[in-house]
């Protein structure tokens, strides 16, 4: 099975901001393709004059809320920064081998979304027109990023693989942050914890 790839467009945002976006964005694209999940709710952002849908999940919330918080307290210190989060979809295939007597498991990544971002520090105040602006431009920015997600996901159908293979009691998803490795979300809170802090940070 070939593995969908979909890279949303780069977006610039501001360091307080960066949270709050990858909430928006992965919640959008995990409901999308919550195969498993039917359950919904809709959220009022705590940043931005903006709704988005999610699972109505403690799982999900809590792995896209992890990989937020580590993704946001990894950030480099320097004034501006290149990062990407991505989250890939995984199906689960059990195999019986040669002799029968014994299953293998098989991981396929069948969709891999990347969401490319540039992260600013101000330098002064942060208020002010300019300062509205700025997020008045994200907003808008980040509904097209939602428009976006919400045509493919219904666009691009045909690689999904059956439900069974979904959802249940293992991972169904996984999200990383600039490495071809996978991560779920809890294993990459549990390095950055283990990891010297930031000075600035």
């Amino acid at each position: 099975m070939n593995c969908e790839r979909i890279d949303l467009d780069e977006l610039t945002v501001e360091r307080n901001q960066v949270k709050e976006v990858l909430k928006i964005l992965l919640h959008s694209i995990i409901f999308q393709r919550a195969l498993g999940e039917s359950r919904e709710r809709e959220i009022d952002s705590a940043l931005f004059e903006l709704s988005y849908v999610c699972c109505d999940s403690r799982l999900v919330h809590l792995k896209v809320e992890e990989h937020a918080e580590a993704f946001w307290s990894a950030l480099d210190t320097t004034p501006t920064v290149r990062v990407q989060s991505s989250i890939a979809f995984v199906e689960r295939r059990v195999r019986p081998t040669a002799f029968s007597f014994f299953r293998t498991e098989e991981r396929v990544i069948w969709e891999r979304w990347n969401i490319p971002l540039t992260v600013y520090t101000l330098d002064g105040d942060e208020g002010g027109d300019s300062g509205r602006m700025r997020k008045r431009d994200l907003e808008k920015a980040l509904r097209q990023r939602i428009e976006f997600i919400l045509s493919i996901a219904s666009e691009k159908k045909e690689h999904i693989p059956p439900a069974d293979g979904l959802g249940g009691d293992v991972p169904w998803f996984e999200i990383s942050s600039n490495s071809s490795e996978s991560w779920s979300g809890l294993e990459l809170f549990k390095q950055l914890l283990s990891s010297p802090p930031r000075p600035g940070i």
